[in-house]
């Protein structure tokens, strides 16, 4: 007799939309599921943390029914997530440098809830550079010195 152990099994995402501007705001948008087929999560602490390339600065961290710190970029919760299911979408705005690369890559790792597999999320990110807007017009947002 062979017996099987259903686990939980999380998958992370990670999206924006459109380019980022240098000197402006982007959003990320993050979400945490459970792989249907999977066992529920336990009740232990799902941890979503996310790391920021250079020239990206968190402005606010936040998803209905998360604990999110700005300051490590970590977000936490312990409810019970089903198969087949995600969690509310963690949002993460993000202050764009101006002089921000071109294209960077911003990560995000979610762990914990009785999975024991740490799981990784990829967003490569395209950087507008900051002397034009939309309508092709200057913009001088960037002309003026930065404090990071």
């Amino acid at each position: 007799m062979t017996i099987s152990y259903v686990v939980p099994s999380l998958t992370i995402t990670k999206t924006h939309t459109g380019h980022f501007t240098q000197g402006r705001d982007g959003l990320y948008t993050i979400t945490v599921g459970n792989t249907a087929g999977a066992a529920p999560t336990d009740g232990t602490t799902v941890t979503m943390q996310d790391t920021l390339p250079a020239g990206l600065k968190a402005d606010s961290i936040s998803g209905t029914g998360w604990t999110c710190d700005q300051s490590t970029l970590t977000c936490t919760r312990s409810d019970a997530l089903p198969a087949g299911s995600s969690y509310p979408p963690i949002t993460l705005q993000v202050d764009v440098s101006c002089s921000a690369a071109d294209d960077v890559t911003n990560v995000a790792v979610v762990t914990g809830g009785g999975d024991t597999t740490p799981h990784t999320a990829t967003d490569p990110t395209r950087i507008k550079h900051h002397r034009h807007d939309q309508h092709d017009k200057y913009d001088m947002r960037c002309d003026r010195h930065e404090h990071w």
